[in-house]
């Protein structure tokens, strides 16, 4: 579930994994190709998925269960915390994953997302091709600990102003999201179905993600990936849309902008020249 890649497939197993009916470029598919080389044989998106739900529905078991009887009040917690969730995601997404750093962990965090996950997945080609292509799109196990770990200091200091019912419910909110973010993701790269074509907020998730995986326009807009609360508020949407119907556009092309500002399609390491075919995964 590590970042770790060795001992991957065989190149004639490679080939039976991608997709036959698809658009994606040969750049594309000889990324694609390279990154599945370096997944540990041993990996299994399934299982990589069913820790971090099993975490994540532990954890959450424990918080709700020290709840004690919130009020109203208390509960306003949640769409609170909910919407400072949005903005960390966004700003995040915008000002960390997407730009180069000298700080090791930003740049480890931009090397992941802009230099394989960007590559491994464009505008033409959004689908996993098989299980093993979830490393590519989940985090880490270890990153829901982490992330948890992060919510506790919020969690103390809000206990400690307020009530230990505020400090549960802050930390059963932040979780959530999380569980929620990922799978969002996940609902982006798999092949069109009845359920994400016609789920409210999944549908819009699915051409908003789609369009952020355009190289051309991935720096500025659609960072938002749970629900694109703070791109409409701060006009990094690719939509010319109030917010209600930018929640509910679904797959609708009307309202895109033609006004955007396009930038280089091919992302760059920190300091580095531009990129050749393709980033290697971190070993």
């Amino acid at each position: 579930m590590s970042n770790d890649a060795a001992g991957g497939c065989a190149p004639d197993e490679e080939e039976l994994m991608e997709l036959t009916q698809t658009t994606m470029s040969e750049r594309q598919r000889a990324y694609r190709a390279n990154y599945r080389q370096r997944v540990a044989g041993w990996y299994n998106g399934l299982l990589h998925i069913a820790i971090i739900y099993v975490i994540g529905f532990t954890a959450l078991y424990i918080y709700l269960s020290n709840l004690d009887a919130p009020s109203w009040a208390e509960l306003a917690t949640v769409p609170v915390t909910f919407l400072f969730c949005n903005f960390v995601e966004w700003w995040i997404h915008r000002y960390v994953m997407h730009r180069p750093s000298k700080n090791p962990v930003a740049r480890a965090v931009y090397n992941r997302h802009t230099l394989q996950h960007h590559q491994f997945f464009t505008e033409h080609e959004m689908r996993f091709a098989d299980h093993r292509d979830y490393r590519v799109t989940f985090f880490p196990p270890y990153a829901l600990a982490a992330f948890t770990l992060m919510s506790i200091p919020g969690a103390i200091v809000l206990g400690w102003l307020f009530t230990a019912n505020v400090s549960w419910l802050f930390i059963t909110t932040t979780t959530s999201i999380y569980m929620i973010y990922e799978f969002m993701h996940f609902c982006c790269h798999v092949d069109d179905n009845w359920f994400v074509r016609n789920m409210p907020f999944i549908n819009t998730n699915r051409r908003h993600h789609t369009a952020h995986h355009d190289q051309s326009i991935m720096m500025e807009r659609n960072m938002n990936l749970t629900f694109p609360i703070m791109d409409w508020l701060f006009g990094t949407s690719d939509l010319n849309r109030g917010l209600i119907g930018t929640l509910f556009n679904g797959y609708s092309t009307k309202h895109v902008k033609t006004d955007m500002r396009k930038t280089a399609r091919t992302p760059r390491a920190p300091g580095a020249a531009p990129q050749k075919a393709y980033a290697q995964p971190a070993e």
